[in-house]
Order: C-alpha cells, then structure tokens, then sequence
C-alpha cells in the first residue's frame, strides 16, 4: 500500500513539475543531483556507508546506468505529452 501511494504521487508531482516547467531533462538532472546530494551527505554524515567511485565498477556498471537513464527519460518525456 505504501509502495503504490509513494508510485502514484510521485507520478503526479513529475507530472506537475514537467507541466509547470516544460524542460524535462533539466526536471530529471534536478531529481539525479538531489539524490546524489541526499546520498552524499549522509555518506559524510556517517548515517550510511557509501563506497568509493572505482573505475573498474564505473565502467562494467556504466551501460545498466545509461540504460536506466534512457528509460526515466522517456517516462518524463511521456509525461509531457500524456494525461495523468
């Protein structure tokens, strides 16, 4: 039940935010920096464990990440054009 209302209001505010400010990409960049930033600070904060950036992991793990890329940037294209 979480899960689905956490789904569902997530889809409507990237429908709002799209809607009100109609530049996708500069949406999703937004959404990926606050993550990083979330994660970051509380790496630094000593709440979780992040690990170093490797570039052996960079580097076998970079095609999934452009692939997850690809797929959020259509949904939020989606969004733009569709109703919700």
């Amino acid at each position: 039940l979480g899960y689905m209302a956490c789904s569902s209001l997530m889809l409507v505010v990237n429908k709002l935010a799209v809607h009100l400010l109609p530049a996708p990409s500069f949406v999703l960049l937004t959404q990926f920096f606050a993550s990083w930033f979330v994660v970051k600070g509380l790496g630094l904060a000593g709440v979780i464990e992040v690990d170093a950036l490797e570039w052996s992991k960079l580097r076998a793990f970079l095609p999934i990440a452009a692939a997850f890329l690809a797929c959020v940037f259509a949904n939020i294209k989606t969004l733009q054009y569709a109703n919700v």
